[in-house]
């Protein structure tokens, strides 16, 4: 229960999750108005449908995390079930069966031939382009130097590790990475990296005019290891494609090729001849280069069909990496349960004792953290308290799932080691096997951590950190092990290195390299079931509720836990042989395949987005009363309130103003934190911080946010969107079909004296046509100039109407008095799209359908239309707020409301 508030809370305040831990062993107050807590407690209300009603009565006392959570516990204890009980109990344990049944699907890596069709037309730079080779075969690279000089640019051969110290021109029209067909090291790609992000610069404003070109050329068998891979010959260079599909993400302005060549050219002037000839086509990014072929690669959808076959006997010792917590402990439960195997799970949690006798009985995190408190005799910092609770839940995970293996019959260790340092790894391993008196059967290679950034913004220390861990801690892993006596060898490898994803460059590369070691295993191994699975994003581990919202967005469906380990195991009963380099997703999942960037000539604007893109201030301002005098006809539980729309006007002002040249379209997810309230002479400075524009289907999105500081110093959140921007709008929907429901009856006169809190200069509903349970349709009037409302406003024409979007929020308080007696206030605009560069001047007529109708919550879509019909804009997912405790804060008001 203390999850789920605690998950509550952080999503409607944006307060971290960290912050609110130690407020809860605190019991500090949360500092949040009473319209605030209406929407927290209405959404726990609704996440926690067994919890006790919140009445108004109670929303003075319950300020703290510590009074909402013993609210909610008063109806813990048991009680006896009643048939309704026992009903949905059974629907629920029907729904958790079915989301664990969801399909996943399996696909294939393949080489297939790539033919010259329409699609692959010729690339041009513009005549004398720098262009840069970064290699160590002198030779490979002299030829292309020729090649390209043929073509009238002017090449420049350096070696890849001095890419990132050269002078970098204003303008770069490409730059080529190419390695040997010695095997490469490990620095090799953290140089191609480097000197990929100090080139950046240029080679983007290169896109951005006439088009560039980044181009990786592997040296592995023309189809990317996946044919006639050299098992002697270590393939680090597999890395570059997972650096150049990331670019293509991050960069679209910049054409983006994957190059891989095979060995059979006869000259190295005719391999040149090849890469040249490719790099100036249009088509996939990745392509393989052989003498006689070319080959990209392509994903075949194929299920499994697991037979008897298993490479285990019981008792078999196998070694899984990634630890003992999350997606990694739900294979090796799987893995036990299947084979009755030993699992030996090593972590860089410390080891577990038994559980402390005063822990035992306690489960909730506020009682965890209340108890190390006293123990620490007040000597202990907040943040030390929090250390402490996160190790114990820790090795409380641990221990279950060491427990949850034996009860399936099989046999668990857990060991502390850094997957990376060798020696630490050969000893666990060495120790394990004669304790257990067996080899290592299978390794299951699960350990990962993510540093997110885009590459502008990587540095070495996040590369080594995400590199080391995957390959590094392989090959730790396989030094410590007889090879002969490996039945199974499973990677958990990415979709991110197969598709590429913007600000994982570095996971990107890794796995890709862990795709090739893969292929040279199974040629190395040919008893072994090598397999290296490419997985797409799992319903736990690595993924928090953040992510989760991020790929609900992208369309791509999570991997539930218990179904992803199932698959494992039916992938490691077919036998050695089978494909090594699979990709696994949610079914359904909408995965980019293959961009390769804007294409050359066609400049772009901002690059591709990030869920964690940085924020810079767009601009400030102070919010006084007498600057802003429609304050005073905003006014809440006695004191003036910021709207929600004038925010909405100057998250779109800052976005643009990072961004000039393009449109206001909308927004996506307005989601109000923190109210801004005037309080006495209080007079806020607010903040608007504005990100780089996201490429997204046609668009621009900018993230954006509205802060402030408080006396204390402390950071406010009160409200973030993604502002979304176009360079021309696009046209119009057709408006929803028309809205039947029964004449409303009262006058405006009345409506704003009975019903709405809102003064003079926010009275601007003409009339209301109907209104029923289905909805309600008004006519309103369009907001005045800026100058009548702000002094000094940062536009003299309004982005969005606020006064039109205000009536529509009203209309829809009217609608929750109307139908359930009760007030509303909206809290978030889920997405709002304007298809006009303003409103117009004259009535504007709303058509509010509602789409969900919960006791304390209600959904509704939007229409807004002009004098002849047509959608002037549309707003889905407004979300509002109902609560009987909102009339003492509507009521309270010093303004006498005279309505039109």
């Amino acid at each position: 229960m203390e999850a789920v508030l605690l998950e509550v809370i952080s999503e409607k305040t944006g307060y971290p999750t960290e912050m609110l831990e130690l407020d809860m062993a605190l019991d500090a107050d949360l500092g949040i108005d009473s319209i605030k807590r209406v929407e927290i407690l209405s959404a726990l209300q609704e996440r926690l449908p067994d919890a006790p009603v919140i009445e108004p009565e109670h929303l003075g006392t319950l300020r703290t995390l510590r009074q909402i959570a013993g609210f909610l516990r008063q109806t813990e204890a048991p009680s006896t079930p009643t048939t309704h009980d026992a009903r949905l109990q059974a629907i629920r344990r029907n729904e958790r069966e079915a989301s664990d049944a969801r399909e996943i699907e399996r696909s294939v890596l393949r080489a297939v031939p790539l033919t010259n069709d329409e699609s692959r037309q010729p690339l041009a730079l513009p005549p004398g382009s720098t262009i840069w080779i970064g290699s160590e075969d002198g030779e490979l690279a002299s030829a292309l130097d020729r090649h390209l000089r043929t073509r009238g640019h002017r090449p420049r051969r350096v070696s890849v590790a001095a890419l990132r110290e050269i002078e970098r021109p204003a303008t770069l029209g490409a730059l080529l990475i190419v390695a040997t067909r010695q095997p490469e090291d490990d620095g090799f790609l953290q140089h191609a990296l480097f000197g990929l992000q100090h080139a950046g610069p240029a080679l983007r404003a290169a896109g951005n005019q006439n088009g560039a070109l980044f181009v990786t050329v592997s040296r592995m068998d023309g189809a990317f290891g996946l044919i006639d891979l050299d098992a002697g010959r270590d393939p680090i260079d597999g890395g570059l494609a997972g650096l150049a599909k990331t670019v293509a993400r991050e960069w679209p302005e910049v054409q983006c090729k994957a190059l891989d060549l095979a060995d059979d050219f006869r000259t190295e002037d005719e391999a040149a001849a090849a890469i040249v000839e490719e790099m100036f086509l249009a088509g996939p990014v990745e392509v393989g280069l052989a003498l006689e072929q070319r080959r990209t690669l392509e994903r075949a959808v194929e299920s499994l069909k697991p037979g008897a076959f298993s490479p285990f006997q019981a008792g078999d010792l196998i070694v899984v990496s990634g630890g003992a917590r999350g997606v990694t402990a739900e294979v090796a439960v799987a893995l036990a349960r299947s084979f009755q195997a030993t699992l030996l799970l090593l972590g860089r949690t410390p080891e577990p004792g038994p559980e402390p006798t005063w822990l035992a009985s306690l489960e909730s995190e506020a009682d965890i953290k209340r108890e190390l408190g006293k123990r620490a005799n007040g000597g202990a910092a907040l943040k030390n308290i929090g250390e402490q609770y996160r190790l114990l839940t820790a090795h409380r995970e641990i221990r279950q799932t060491l427990a949850r293996i034996e009860a399936t019959g099989g046999r668990a260790l857990y060991r502390s080691v850094d997957i990376r340092d060798a020696a630490a790894v050969k000893n666990a391993l060495t120790t394990a096997c004669q304790q257990l008196k067996s080899p290592v059967r299978a390794i299951v290679h699960g350990a990962g951590v993510l540093a997110d950034a885009r590459i502008e913004d990587k540095t070495d220390a996040q590369y080594r950190s995400v590199y080391e861990t995957k390959i590094d801690g392989l090959r730790a892993l396989l030094r410590a092990v007889e090879p002969d006596d490996l039945r199974a060898l499973v990677m958990f490898s990415s979709s991110t290195g197969r598709f590429g994803r913007t600000g994982q460059v570095d996971y990107a590369i890794a796995n890709e390299v862990l795709n090739k070691l893969a292929q040279q295993q199974a040629r190395r191994l040919p008893r072994c079931r090598v397999v290296s699975v490419n997985w797409g994003p799992w319903d736990g581990g690595m993924v928090g509720p953040a992510l989760k919202k991020v790929f609900a967005q992208e369309q791509i469906g999570l991997i539930p836990l218990e179904a992803g380990a199932n698959y494992l195991v039916d992938e490691l009963r077919s036998p050695p042989g089978d494909a090594v380099e699979v990709v696994v997703l949610a079914a359904g999942s909408a995965m980019p395949e293959g961009a390769a960037g804007s294409g050359v000539g066609v400049p772009s604007h901002p690059e591709n987005g990030i869920e964690k893109t940085k924020l810079s201030r767009a601009f400030e301002r102070v919010v006084e009363r007498t600057t802003h005098p429609i304050l005073e006809s905003h006014i809440l539980d006695g004191r003036p309130v910021l709207p929600t729309v004038l925010i909405l006007e100057w998250l779109a002002h800052g976005a643009l103003h990072q961004n000039p040249g393009l449109q206001f379209h909308g927004c996506d997810e307005l989601r109000i934190l923190h109210g801004v309230i005037l309080d006495g002479d209080n007079a806020p400075t607010l903040r608007v911080d504005a990100g780089k524009a996201n490429k997204r289907d046609g668009l621009y999105v900018v993230p954006v946010e509205l802060r402030s500081s408080r006396a204390d110093g402390r950071e406010v959140l009160h409200a973030r969107a993604d502002i979304v921007l176009a360079n021309q709008l696009p046209s119009a929907p057709a408006p929803l079909h028309p809205l039947h429901a029964n004449p409303y009856v009262r006058t405006m006169a009345e409506t704003y004296r009975q019903m709405l809190f809102h003064g003079p200069d926010f009275q601007g509903i003409e009339r209301i046509e109907t209104c029923g349970p289905q909805g309600v349709v008004g006519v309103v009037r369009a907001a005045p100039p800026p100058s009548e409302w702000l002094h000094q406003p940062l536009r003299q024409r309004w982005l969005a109407d606020p006064l039109v979007l205000d009536c529509s929020f009203q209309m829809m308080v009217v609608w929750s008095q109307e139908i359930h007696n009760v007030p509303s206030l909206p809290c978030l605009l889920t997405r709002y799209r304007q298809y006009e560069r303003s409103f117009p001047a004259g009535d504007v007529r709303v058509v509010v359908r509602i789409t969900r109708d919960h006791d304390a919550l209600a959904l509704a879509d939007i229409d807004y239309l002009d004098e002849r019909g047509q959608l002037i804009a549309r707003l889905e997912g407004y979300e509002c707020v109902l609560d009987a405790a909102l009339r003492r804060a509507f009521a309270r008001q010093p303004l006498a409301s005279a309505a039109p």
